[in-house]
């Protein structure tokens, strides 16, 4: 995905490609994005052994989808959730890293919107978009929250009962259900990685997970 500021040719600053310039997306990411960007998944799973950039690639996911709703649905203020199973791990894994890497002319973080709480909210020119961000210790909090994606990190630090109720906080105006995505990042173990296994490896759906 490029972006290109255009008033004059010889005063509009070139704003870098996001994908190779800004965000550095690896092979294999790009490769999730590909699968992402051709409107047919609505989940999917990015696993992969300790290191392998996944908390990375959901929060530069995060921003590149509210710019794709804005430039491609013409979305404006679209709002996704990035979570962890608590405070800390989202402390530690994602709010302490997004300060040092996304650029101040992005858009802005805020630890305590008066309507987002802590979120980083783009800036108008790239329409706007909110990512929050949530700890998932007791979900029942979003019961009346909907958002246009969901992004967990180290999904199989939870239990199936979670997943399927994220399932229901994915709707957003303009957009169908498949575009409405729930992407997982995780290491294998953990609470979750036999719901995990079954759902995204051996394909064993079953009706409730239709």
């Amino acid at each position: 995905m490029s972006q290109s500021a255009s008033t004059s040719p010889s005063t509009a600053p070139k704003t870098p490609d996001f994908d190779r310039e800004l965000a550095s997306f690896t092979s294999r990411q790009m490769e999730a994005i590909r699968h992402l960007d051709s409107g047919k998944i609505k989940f999917l799973l990015y696993g992969g052994a300790l290191g392998g950039g996944k908390s990375y690639f959901l929060r530069w996911y995060g921003v590149r989808r509210l710019m794709v709703l804005f430039m491609h649905f013409g979305i404006k203020q679209a709002v996704g959730m990035l979570a962890c199973e608590d405070y800390p791990s989202l402390k530690d894994r994602q709010l302490s890293k997004i300060s040092r890497e996304f650029p101040a002319w992005m858009g802005k973080m805020h630890q305590d919107h008066r309507d987002y709480g802590r979120c980083f909210i783009l800036h108008e020119k790239w329409g706007g978009g909110v990512l929050c961000f949530r700890n998932l210790d007791d979900p029942s909090k979003y019961a009346s929250a909907e958002f246009a994606f969901i992004l967990v990190d180290e999904l199989t630090k939870n239990p199936y009962d979670v997943f399927t109720f994220l399932r229901t906080r994915l709707r957003w105006k303009g957009l169908t259900d498949v575009e409405c995505q729930l992407i997982g990042a995780t290491n294998p173990g953990s609470v979750g990685h036999g719901w995990d296994k079954q759902l995204w490896m051996d394909k064993l759906y079953g009706d409730e997970r239709r």
